[in-house]
């Protein structure tokens, strides 16, 4: 706006590129089953809910409400399962 002439800023060096990952070795003995396991916990939580919460859901509230609060139950759980981290 003065007329003045813009310095140009230097440019930045370019990134040094990264190092290649390392592949990860198999969890073997007690490894693999506390990886099976923490994998597969919020299944059996969601099994153990639909078994057990649902029918008690029903004989408390009535099918409509079980239903309706099951269906809101699991789309907050997925949704929270399944959001990306930040």
């Amino acid at each position: 706006m003065s007329g003045a002439r813009r310095v140009q800023p230097a440019a930045r060096p370019a990134p040094k590129p990264r190092a290649a990952a390392k592949p990860r070795k198999a969890a073997a003995g007690r490894g693999a089953a506390a990886l099976l396991l923490h994998r597969w916990w919020k299944v059996a939580l969601l099994v153990a809910l639909v078994l057990l919460g649902l029918p008690l859901a029903h004989a408390i509230f009535g099918e409509v409400v079980a239903l309706l609060g099951g269906a809101v139950l699991f789309g907050f759980l997925l949704g929270r399962w399944t959001a990306p981290l930040r």
